[in-house]
């Protein structure tokens, strides 16, 4: 197959209770060929701000934002999130599209960055001292839905004020085995992406991919590494989403290897998808059941909170609360409170239509 000729190839029938590396197979079989019927290059952008759909008018303690929004975009699917100031809206990613989009606090959805290559973006992050907002794309679902494309697996960076391209730094080094998920940024303005499929923590700076760290605790039976954090204290706190558990890691530096120890917790944690750090130094972890477990025993949505009085040598668990909105990925924390998003990424995985079709949300922790 040509890499002009999008049409899916045969493939053979789904497991009923796929991994989340097949996550987005079954949609994209379908869905990308409308993105990109017309070959590699840009295609427009899906999302419409035609209709205004409803959310909770008033925050709770006078916050300027709503306790949910709800917003509308047909097949955006997106699962990462950020918060951004400039605009006092959320920036996501789509799960079928290369794009990044603004949704504002009464819901609308337009676009900022356009379709700018055929993949999936996943971890957003907004990177104000340096008016930029990084992204980490692969395009192993597609690949794995049979289309015959070069791998493609970095990180975007995008002007904040406009959207246009600043630079896309493959993180793959031609392997076919890597796919992008979290990223975060550092005070120097390295961005350290984790890698769920080479199980991996990619460092990227000006230059572009300056190192990787790599731990035999990485892989996982299912979705390796995910969510990631950077630590004001110059370390980072990353999860590993089939099995656990979270990891503190300290990059490299000239003379001493990076360092990587497994965070010591007051019980067991699995399925912990995207991270978010709060200005008291808490963390927040998002969790689902979008995979198996490896114990067998079935996984829940909820929305934990972690602290540590040692720097992530040892945490304890603050609260731990089912959540209400199936399938949460992740979490942009804002000065309103934190906000939990809730894609629809479960009608990809099984391929379900959902009853409720482009409706996505946001809700406050």
């Amino acid at each position: 197959m040509s890499a002009g000729d999008l049409s899916p190839a045969p493939s053979s029938q789904a497991s009923p209770t796929p991994s989340r590396r097949a996550l987005l197979r079954l949609a994209l079989a379908g869905a990308a060929v409308g993105a990109f019927a017309g070959g590699l290059g840009p295609a427009p952008l899906v999302p419409s701000a035609a209709a205004r759909p409803a959310t909770e008018a008033a925050g709770r303690f006078g916050s300027p934002l709503p306790d949910t929004i709800t917003a509308t975009a047909p097949d955006l699917f997106p699962e990462g999130v950020a918060w951004d100031p400039t605009r006092k809206a959320f920036l996501v990613g789509s799960a079928l599209q290369g794009t990044l989009s603004v949704v504002t606090p009464d819901g609308v959805v337009t676009p900022l960055v356009a379709n700018f290559a055929p993949v999936s973006v996943l971890g957003v992050h907004v990177d104000l001292p340096r008016g930029r907002v990084l992204a980490a794309y692969n395009n192993y679902f597609l690949r794995a839905a049979g289309y015959d494309l070069p791998p493609l697996s970095g990180v975007g960076v995008f002007d904040l004020a406009t959207g246009a391209v600043r630079r896309l730094v493959d993180i793959s080094a031609g392997s076919a085995d890597s796919a992008a998920n979290d990223l975060a940024v550092d005070a120097h303005g390295t961005v350290h992406v984790t890698d769920s499929i080479a199980s991996t923590i990619t460092h990227v700076d000006r230059l572009g991919v300056t190192g990787t760290v790599t731990d035999p605790r990485f892989p996982s039976p299912g979705t390796g590494l995910n969510g990631i954090v950077a630590h004001p204290a110059g370390f980072l706190v990353v999860s590993r989403f089939v099995g656990g558990p979270l990891f503190r890691v300290v990059p490299a530096r000239p003379g001493r290897p990076a360092q990587v120890t497994e965070v010591r917790l007051d019980r067991p944690v699995s399925h912990l998808d995207g991270l978010g750090l709060r200005p008291d130094g808490s963390l927040v972890g998002v969790m689902n059941d979008l995979e198996p477990r490896p114990d067998g025993l079935p996984g829940r949505d909820a929305v934990l909170v972690l602290r540590s009085r040692d720097n992530w040598r040892r945490a304890h668990t603050a609260s731990d609360r089912p959540w209400p909105v199936p399938d949460p990925t992740t979490v942009a924390v804002t000065p309103h409170g934190d906000y939990v998003l809730s894609g629809q990424i479960r009608n990809l995985v099984t391929g379900v239509p959902s009853p409720t079709p482009g409706v996505f949300h946001l809700r406050r922790h």
